[in-house]
């Protein structure tokens, strides 16, 4: 049966879903966005190279495991085990000791860490 031939009711319900499965994609996609990172005021770090810490602890990379909580960094082992991370070592490490404490501007926003 073509979509020319399909009952009328059974064209409404599927391009209805197909509609619902395209808003629902598109929502996705603009929550995502919205997790991107705030914008830092002058003089304050960032703690952009993650990965590299883990990298350098013996892990593949960090991943958030959740962009609305800055609570959700972890290192991923080689094995896939995730390892938590102590963001004033990682700020220790990417910025020297003159910068070793971590802190965010917003605890919904995994991507709002700072190193002072």
């Amino acid at each position: 049966m073509d979509a020319s031939s399909a009952p009328r009711g059974l064209t409404r319900t599927i391009t209805a879903a197909l509609a619902a499965a395209a808003l629902t994609a598109g929502l996705g996609l603009a929550a995502l966005a919205t997790a991107a990172p705030p914008a830092r005021a002058a003089g304050q770090p960032g703690l952009d190279r993650l990965h590299a810490y883990c990298q350098s602890l013996g892990h593949l990379n960090s991943v958030a495991q959740n962009p609305k909580s800055v609570w959700s960094w972890r290192c991923v082992g080689v094995d896939g085990t995730m390892h938590g991370i102590n963001m004033h070592d990682a700020c220790r490490w990417q910025h020297g000791a003159g910068l070793s404490h971590a802190a965010f501007h917003d605890e919904r926003n995994a991507f709002s860490w700072y190193c002072y």
